[in-house]
């Protein structure tokens, strides 16, 4: 029983010193992501790194459960040098891929405001994505792989110091049942910190959302925690807020635009990679990156509250043409429900004679974005494969560079039969930020890497415009510009959950010299309703938005287990069963007063619409009723 009191006590040093190490890989990961947690030393930093430990003790014992298992087996074969050595291998092993994981995702969250989930799988093998973004992540952040490797090291050193000063390798004297007793005990408290305690259910990544206001949620959670919980989820269910008729009344995504005649004008649709609203000068009281876009905001009808409904390309691109919010943890293009049909606004623009197209300067295959063109009806998907000599104007990495792919698009809409809507990406203003070499130095650095080649993609825009008024097809064309999700942020104002998804949203017809604002919510979604209203279409769609040119306006979102809705001068925050936090977002532009027991009748307001709308949504995904019947 003494020898077996000393296995434990190895055992029990040897995940303390997991969970240290767990911890500081936490410290490591607020120190490069602190400006997006502006205001964490006034709410509480001790409280959070403490709620952080009962993640951490869950991912240690998933992750060590080999480990456990062994070092409380009460067998004479612990002592030999072959079972130490295993023993050895299982610690480090899982621990090591543990701390390089909680490195690396210090890089992701900065790009998509949460940890790595089960979805992270199914992104490795969607085309060349995954090797390309390693690649360029590995030699931008090559000090993080660094760090990651002096933890791993600095962990191995440690477990050899334990081991040696602690285990003696004697033979045991045969174990009696108190041994089994207490081995079975400890295998309970395995359990336990599995399970993350005593309540009811496993806790999961919403757990994470109940402090703070779920403002923290990345830093509370580990990365292995994160990805572990997820990989068991079956998909989205069902929800059972209120009855059918209840649900309507808050609200409805059936919408029917009457019209007795069709003002059926050329579309074109740009969409901006990763232009967040922050960088754009005549959206703020400070300056931009884009003048271009300033001047052509002064004559367009600008979205002064629009915001995105996912905070990634794979998210936003769904959103922006068929109308979809990424309300779960999976984007719809990888999920199981990434095969239906919906209301895309290439498949509502055939059914009245218009060619459709979609152009991203990008690989083959790049986010799955071909086969979603597919499943949205474009009549065709163009991408690098289409363009001509292509390695002249290639950034080495991700694909063709704005300026000539944004001229090779105008020259295809050249000789196109009218009327037409055709949709572009660009690739430019994407990691690693590659611009011309003959531009370089031309446009303002700004405080990160990103904010030249935004420069640079305003230009090629201008460049664009510049070409494209010169063809027939302009002045009888309505031009649609947004971005698909937001970046990085310098400003506090947009440091938070608000700024996290601002986005611009600007209409622009020629020759009209409109100055117009809507200051009502819009979002990605309302581009779809919004184009049918314009146009004057006759028809039915199943809509998450609404039209810009309507009274009503709201948007909605979703991140680390947290639905928001933005209505009004309100953000409300959601959880899936109880609201946690209400901000007036107009006058708290940091998010720091939460108004939810002040504004109680607002709240349930907000609330009840967006139970409505999870419970709409997922009932449409599940039973595959993302369009109107015929």
């Amino acid at each position: 029983m003494k020898n077996h009191l000393k296995h434990l006590q190895f055992l029990a040093k040897s995940l303390a010193l997991a969970l240290f190490f767990y911890g500081l890989s936490r410290l490591i990961f607020l120190y490069f992501t602190f400006s997006q947690f502006p205001l964490i030393l006034d709410e509480g930093l001790l409280e959070l790194l403490l709620q952080g430990i009962r993640f951490d003790l869950s991912a240690i014992a998933y992750l060590n459960v080999f480990f456990i298992i062994l070092s409380l087996a009460p067998t004479r074969k612990r002592v030999s040098k072959t079972y130490q050595r295993s023993l050895k291998f299982l610690f480090l092993f899982f621990n090591a891929i543990a701390l390089l994981l909680n490195t690396a995702d210090i890089v992701n969250v900065q790009f998509t405001g949460k940890r790595m989930t089960a979805d992270v799988v199914s992104f490795i093998f969607q085309g060349e994505d995954a090797a390309n973004v390693a690649g360029d992540f590995m030699k931008d952040y090559w000090f993080l792989f660094v760090l990651g490797l002096v933890l791993v090291f600095a962990l191995s050193f440690s477990y050899n110091f334990i081991q040696k000063n602690q285990f003696f390798l004697n033979r045991s004297k045969k174990n009696n049942w108190r041994s089994y007793l207490v081995s079975i005990f400890c295998l309970l408290l395995t359990v336990l910190a599995m399970r993350g305690g005593t309540q009811l259910r496993p806790i999961k990544n919403i757990h994470a959302s109940y402090f703070g206001q779920g403002k923290y949620v990345p830093l509370i959670l580990n990365t292995p925690f994160s990805i572990l919980s997820t990989l068991s989820e079956e998909g989205i269910k069902e929800k059972k807020y209120f009855s059918a008729s209840q649900s309507s009344n808050y609200f409805n995504a059936n919408k029917t635009f009457c019209s007795d005649s069709s003002d059926l004008k050329n579309v074109v649709l740009i969409i901006l990679e990763s232009f967040g609203r922050e960088y754009i000068g005549a959206y703020n009281d400070f300056d931009g990156y884009t003048p271009f876009l300033d001047s052509l905001m002064q004559i367009s009808t600008v979205c002064t509250n629009a915001y995105a409904n996912g905070k990634k390309s794979i998210e936003g691109i769904p959103a922006v043409l068929s109308g979809i919010p990424a309300l779960s943890e999976t984007p719809f293009i990888l999920s199981q429900y990434g095969a239906q049909k919906g209301n895309s606004i290439a498949a509502v623009l055939n059914g009245f004679g218009y060619n459709t197209s979609f152009y991203h300067g990008g690989h083959p295959g790049t986010m799955g974005f071909d086969a979603y063109a597919e499943i949205a009806d474009f009549d065709a998907y163009v991408d690098l494969s289409n363009y001509p000599n292509y390695k002249e104007d290639y950034d080495g990495k991700w694909g063709v560079f704005d300026e000539p792919f944004l001229q090779f698009f105008k020259s295809d809409l050249d000789v196109k039969q009218a009327p037409f809507f055709a949709t572009v990406f660009n690739l430019s203003s994407h990691h690693p930020y590659t611009i011309p070499q003959k531009y370089l130095n031309k446009f303002p650095k700004g405080e990160i890497p990103m904010h030249e080649s935004i420069g640079y993609s305003d230009f090629a825009l201008k460049q664009f415009f510049e070409s494209a008024q010169k063809s027939p097809w302009f002045q009888n064309t309505v031009f649609v510009i947004t971005a698909d999700h937001t970046f990085k942020a310098t400003h506090k104002r947009y440091q938070n959950s608000k700024g996290l998804y601002a986005i611009p949203l600007i209409v622009y017809e020629p020759g009209l010299n409109l100055h117009t604002k809507i200051s009502k919510v819009c979002q990605q979604t309302d581009i779809l309703p919004s184009l049918i209203d314009y146009l004057k279409l006759d028809t039915s769609i199943v809509s998450y938005g609404n039209s810009i040119y309507d009274t009503t306006g709201f948007a909605v979102n979703y991140l680390n287990t947290i639905y928001q809705f933005f209505e009004n001068d309100y953000l409300l925050q959601f959880n899936g069963t109880e609201s946690i936090a209400l901000y007036q977002v107009k006058t708290d532009t940091l998010l720091s007063k939460n108004l939810l027991k002040d504004e109680a009748k607002i709240a349930l307001e907000m609330e009840n619409k967006v139970k409505a709308i999870i419970q709409d949504y997922n009932y449409r995904m599940i039973h595959n009723k993302l369009e109107l019947d015929e």
